[in-house]
């Protein structure tokens, strides 16, 4: 039996702003326990295919391995710090994302130019 790989997940970036924009309101210590569970199921999934992304050591990649790695903190202020923290964090890398593939783009766009004249003649 062949199995087909999976699809490689794209990142989604109207999704990913929306999520961290609400997330990031100053009202949201207002909602309930479930839906700050589910937000940072949704961020800590966002940020990990964010760091799949090529990309520089930036200081926001630490913070994502950082906060990744640990738990929340204890009770519902913890679990809505370590939530705003990953939304945070989810927003600068979609920053850099955004920033890694218009340069990318851009290079493909750009004719080659053989930089050593000397050699083509």
């Amino acid at each position: 039996m062949t199995t087909t790989p999976a699809p490689q997940a794209r990142v989604q970036t109207d999704i990913i702003r929306a999520l961290c924009a609400r997330v990031l309101t100053p009202d949201t210590y207002g909602i309930p326990g479930g839906e700050v569970r589910a937000a940072t199921t949704l961020l800590s999934g966002h940020v990990r295919l964010l760091l799949g992304e090529p990309g520089g050591g930036t200081q926001a990649r630490t913070d994502a391995e950082r906060l990744l790695a640990r738990e929340p903190g204890e009770g519902r202020l913890g679990a809505w710090i370590h939530m705003r923290a990953l939304a945070r964090v989810c927003r600068v890398l979609l920053i850099e994302h955004q920033v890694h593939r218009k340069r990318g783009v851009a290079a493909a766009d750009r004719v080659p130019q053989d930089v050593n004249v000397v050699a083509r003649q």
